[in-house]
């Protein structure tokens, strides 16, 4: 379990000469305002480092004052750079701070930011502090101590939304580093991990998982329930062995820390197909027992090509196989792409081949236009009956019509028996230019 500390770094501005201050009066104050008043502003700016290891300090942090249209009125390249007091006209302004750079999506540190709105009153010298917050997630995988020894090659990819935007991707040649990752400003409902691993005996481990923050007390007094900036993440990946000697699934354990807490939390982490995590053995779900498999759904390794090769390239690499012990019900396949263009495209393709709605989810059991859409480009596939137990779904035969925009297009499979049983898995195609 990770022990959350709890670390404020203050800095606070000694106070400069009178010169300093008669220069600094004159630079700020706009002489066609003067009329109207002005007012002085001491800064101070702070960071609250949650439990990350990173240490932070202010001293270089960009400050800049806004006014209330959004107009920058001062800025500065370093905290170390503003002077005591900082004069302006009367009136309302916004003093931001943060890391140095502009934050991504992915970054191999923490980056801070804060903000704070102010009001500049005649004649008064009004003290104000800047918090900067955490922003982004550390996020880290580790494995049980027979993980290493029960697979041979793996790869876990964790998406933070629907259709997924992969947060990270670790094979047995990749370094477990914390990640730092930017789940934006609203944060992420849900987080989605995929595992693919052979084992020394060469069979396939497929698993996909959610992870939900649904309790626990979160930072800066904050109720959402969504992963947001400075919650760390902790997965764990466990082999499970089956009652006939044979690993056939895995345990994940979640632990996330929240900022400005003392606790970590270990979160539930549920199997589509009915399976929980977060213990050290499976233990029962909603759905059927999870030591039943009544479907299964074998997802491709991830697929990468030029432009050029979608036209080529060997189709059966996308391959979707799957089986139904209860009959299908439903296939539907849904697209996300990283390409707005393509999903534009995607969206006049249900324009003129009704039921063929790959943005909102295209059902595939019985759909004759689904067969007619990829005879237009040249393909040929088969759709399954309601009730067929087995089914392949020929991803590859889509290589031709992604090639057009390149980007990574996600085809998001989810299966459905007669039972009501589900399992989803994600198939990622990349094209590059």
């Amino acid at each position: 379990m990770f022990r959350m500390k709890n670390i404020k770094n203050s800095l606070f501005f000694g106070a400069l000469s009178v010169f300093a201050l008669a220069s600094c009066v004159s630079e700020n104050v706009d002489l066609n305002n003067v009329g109207k008043g002005v007012g002085a502003m001491e800064l101070n700016v702070d960071i609250v480092q949650p439990q990350s290891r990173a240490t932070s300090e202010v001293e270089d942090f960009p400050v800049a004052i806004f006014d209330a249209e959004g107009n920058e009125v001062q800025s500065w390249d370093a905290v170390l750079d503003v002077p005591s007091k900082v004069t302006l006209n009367v009136g309302n302004y916004v003093v931001e701070s943060h890391t140095p750079g502009r934050i991504s999506k992915k970054m191999t540190y923490p980056y801070y930011k804060g903000t704070k709105d102010v009001e500049i009153i005649k004649g008064i010298t009004s003290a104000v502090d800047v918090i900067c917050k955490m922003e982004n997630s550390p996020i880290t995988v580790s494995y049980s101590g027979d993980f290493r020894e029960v697979f041979t090659s793996w790869e876990i990819t964790v998406d933070d939304g629907e259709g997924g935007t992969t947060v990270l991707s670790f094979t047995n040649n990749t370094s477990t580093a914390p990640v730092y990752w930017y789940f934006g400003e609203e944060g992420a409902k849900e987080l989605t991990v995929n595992f693919r691993g052979t084992t020394a005996e060469g069979s396939t481990v497929v698993a996909r998982n959610t992870l939900t923050k649904d309790q626990a007390d979160e930072s800066y007094s904050d109720d959402r329930p969504n992963f947001v900036g400075g919650d760390a993440l902790k997965l764990n990946f466990k082999p499970v062995e089956s009652t006939d000697g044979k690993i056939n699934t895995i345990v994940i354990n979640a632990d996330v820390t929240f900022t400005e807490t003392n606790e970590t939390i270990n979160v539930v982490v549920v199997d589509k197909s009915g399976m929980e995590g977060g213990g050290d053995e499976p233990g029962p779900g909603p759905g059927p027992d999870p030591g039943v498999e009544t479907i299964t759904l074998s997802i491709p390794a991830p697929v990468t090509l030029s432009a050029d090769e979608s036209a080529t390239a060997d189709p059966t690499s996308g391959d979707v196989a799957m089986t139904a012990e209860k009959g299908l019900k439903s296939v539907s396949v849904k697209v996300n792409s990283s390409s707005d263009e393509m999903m534009e495209q995607l969206a006049a393709v249900a324009d003129e081949y009704p039921g063929v709605d790959l943005v909102n989810g295209c059902e595939v059991v019985g759909n004759q236009n689904l067969v007619a859409f990829l005879g237009s480009l040249g393909k040929e596939i088969t759709v399954p009956a309601q009730g067929d137990t087995s089914y392949t779904f020929p991803v590859g035969q889509f290589y031709l019509f992604l090639g057009i925009l390149p980007g990574t297009h996600n085809f998001i499979m989810t299966v459905t028996d007669m039972e009501g049983n589900t399992k989803t898995g994600t198939v990622k195609v990349t094209i590059t230019e």
